[in-house]
């Protein structure tokens, strides 16, 4: 079916490419090895997007490229798109109006503490490789239940930082400066994150000769 589509797409480059009959057979055999066990609603969806996008017929780690359709094609947002908003609501998931109940389901599956604490260098490969996988289940036709039950998250506690305010205005800090410096106790405990910030903090800390202990 591939090799009558893309002879009809394509016409004589197509033929070109296979000149005798040996090896178009071979050219067969190649391509029906590669794309074993794929559906048939991806070829299609490739085959649609080369004759779209290429003036001549694609090799096979071309058409391979093209069997897993782009987001926006299945009324998705853009992967890129979906992780911002992820890492952006990850702090109150359940009080967000999300674009779309998929990006939600990835971002539990990725994990709402890794979003919102862990640096984009390992919150992204990890959010983007379940969004991937979630659009190719979606592309095969696979139903996935996106209103799986939500667990309401406790309200954060903000008991520790107001107490360092309290330190730092005591030690002679203004009240703005007193929030900038202990604002790093609202990150996750042990993230790194909250250790970068603590670091700043510390600095901050020196620059203005306040003697305060920033606890961990």
């Amino acid at each position: 079916m591939i090799f009558a589509r893309m002879q009809l797409i394509y016409t004589h480059r197509f033929e070109s490419a296979y000149g005798d009959e040996e090896t178009l057979t071979q050219a067969k055999r190649e391509w029906a090895y590669s794309l074993a066990g794929v559906e048939q609603s991806r070829i299609e969806y490739a085959l649609e997007k080369c004759k779209l996008e290429l003036a001549w017929p694609p090799t096979i780690a071309e058409f391979v490229r093209y069997l897993t359709p782009d987001p926006q094609a299945l009324g998705l947002p853009s992967i890129r798109d979906a992780y911002l908003e992820a890492c952006q609501n990850s702090h109150a998931p359940l009080q967000h109006h999300w674009q779309h109940p998929a990006v939600q389901w990835a971002a539990r599956e990725t994990g709402y503490f890794k979003l919102r604490s862990e640096p984009e260098r390992y919150s992204w490969p990890a959010f983007e490789g379940v969004y991937r996988n979630l659009v190719e289940r979606l592309a095969d036709g696979e139903e996935v239940d996106f209103e799986a039950e939500e667990v309401a998250l406790p309200a954060p506690d903000f008991s520790a930082e107001e107490h360092l305010v309290e330190q730092l205005k005591a030690a002679g800090a203004s009240e703005g400066d007193a929030y900038q410096l202990a604002y790093y106790l609202e990150k996750p405990a042990g993230s790194e994150l909250r250790a970068r910030y603590r670091h700043h903090s510390k600095e901050r800390l020196e620059a203005l000769e306040l003697k305060v202990e920033l606890p961990e």
